[in-house]
């Protein structure tokens, strides 16, 4: 898996432009950071590279957020246990879904897809190797 790994490391490095540009992409949604942090720990690449583009990206995204919730919230009455009953199963579904998405991240054949431009999972015994 780590040669997997070197894979997308090498196609980062070589578009620094274009990983920028997906982490700026990324931190203006309300999309949880931990998994992207941790698929890009996998690849120890520099941490600017994907620090400083998320830090702008979410500094402009939260203060977006906390605007926008601001005025929404004056206009909407939800009691609070109204409004937590629907975050709740939010937050535990998406976190599942964005953890099964990190165990999919790193099955992917990385190595044929970008030499042959096929998708295809890793081989079991790819995987199990040491």
């Amino acid at each position: 898996m780590r040669d997997n790994i070197d894979v997308i490391k090498g196609q980062l490095e070589r578009h620094r432009t274009l990983t920028f540009g997906a982490f700026l992409v990324y931190a203006f949604s309300p999309l949880p950071s931990n998994y992207l942090f941790i698929a890009y720990g996998l690849t120890s690449l520099p941490l600017a590279l994907a620090a400083v583009p998320f830090f702008i990206g979410r500094c402009v995204s939260y203060s977006f957020f906390v605007f926008t919730a601001s005025e929404v919230s004056q206009h909407l009455a939800l009691e609070l246990a109204e409004a937590q009953s629907y975050f709740g199963i939010y937050f535990v579904i998406s976190q599942l879904l964005l953890l099964a998405l990190v165990f999919l991240f790193t099955r992917v054949d990385w190595r044929y897809l970008v030499a042959v431009r096929r998708f295809r999972w890793l081989r079991r015994a790819a995987i199990v190797r040491p």
